[in-house]
């Protein structure tokens, strides 16, 4: 396994292998973290698709001509986090990013499930790209969307080029009936009687070593949004065997893991799972590194892309 650590000291150096934003480069806002809608930067095109279980929000942006790269968002997010980092890839890469189940502007039919089930996920995002014509593809994902990226891979290694994991949990996975006791618990401070998601305090913040507060305050909006949809994504992602599935996986796989933050403690995983994975630790940085530092994590993913070929 390489293992990479950059720290914001090597900035500079990260620059220097990123393509020209362009047109397209992020405002001294949207850099900060501050509230701008997902289409500031300006993507190309986008909509919604229909999947079994509802509808799909799409955006796509790319003058690069290398294979499109899936952009899939953390639990609780929204197609808008990608938005610091996208105009620093597309123009090497077209890039896809698409709101998760029942996340930003997806729009789902019927009630949340009790688990919202990370294949189920996977299959619904993999059916979306057949019908707008992507069958190959590489995969970024970061929190949950890292876990369905994983899914999708040992599912259909055909259609996987790559796959970059971005602070992705890599458990092993619990049984249904650990689960159960678990819920036997709710944490008032996080989740309401009936498990809508609350506003994250500072401990949880501190938690996933979030540095920009912005972030952490847009995390709670695109939580609130994804609302009864949250905790049965998050029970479908803890009772999936995520180790087991990425030592499933046939393609090229990097792995960004910050130095602080609750991700932190899979360091060791990657090398069990995929001894031939790359692992790289950025300092500095939380949870959320490709909102908080998207220039040095744009430059590690180029840098791998280049790597294996796209």
């Amino acid at each position: 396994m390489t293992d990479h650590s950059l720290s914001r000291r090597q900035l500079c150096a990260a620059l220097a292998a990123l393509p020209l934003a362009g047109a397209t480069g992020l405002s001294a806002a949207a850099r900060a973290g501050t509230n701008v809608p997902d289409d500031s930067f300006g993507w190309d095109d986008g909509g919604m698709v229909a999947v079994s279980g509802g509808r799909l929000n799409w955006r796509r942006i790319g003058r690069g001509s290398g294979m499109p790269v899936v952009l899939l968002h953390k639990l609780g997010g929204w197609i808008a986090d990608w938005r610091h980092i996208a105009p620093l890839l597309a123009a090497e890469r077209p890039l896809i990013a698409i709101d998760l189940p029942g996340h930003g502007d997806s729009a789902m039919y019927g009630p949340p499930p009790y688990i919202q089930t990370v294949p189920e996920s996977a299959a619904m995002i993999a059916s979306a790209l057949q019908q707008l014509g992507v069958d190959r593809y590489g995969l970024l994902g970061n929190s949950l969307g890292g876990v369905i990226a994983i899914a999708m891979a040992a599912y259909w290694p055909g259609t996987v080029h790559e796959l970059s994991l971005v602070s992705v949990s890599l458990a092993s996975g619990i049984g249904r009936a650990e689960l159960a006791e678990k819920e036997r618990v709710r944490d008032p401070a996080v989740w309401t009687e009936d498990w809508r998601p609350l506003p994250r305090t500072g401990a949880a913040t501190a938690m996933f070593g979030t540095i920009d507060p912005a972030i952490a305050d847009e995390q709670n909006r695109s939580r609130a949004k994804a609302d009864r949809w949250v905790r049965p994504s998050e029970r479908g992602a803890a009772v999936l065997d995520i180790a087991g599935h990425l030592a499933r996986t046939q393609c090229p796989v990097q792995v960004m893991i910050p130095h602080g933050g609750s991700y932190a403690r899979f360091a060791d995983v990657p090398q069990a799972a995929r001894p031939d994975a790359e692992l790289v630790r950025i300092a500095d940085a939380g949870s959320f590194m490709h909102q908080e530092a998207p220039d040095v994590v744009a430059a590690e993913l180029l840098r791998f892309w280049r790597s294996i070929g796209n």
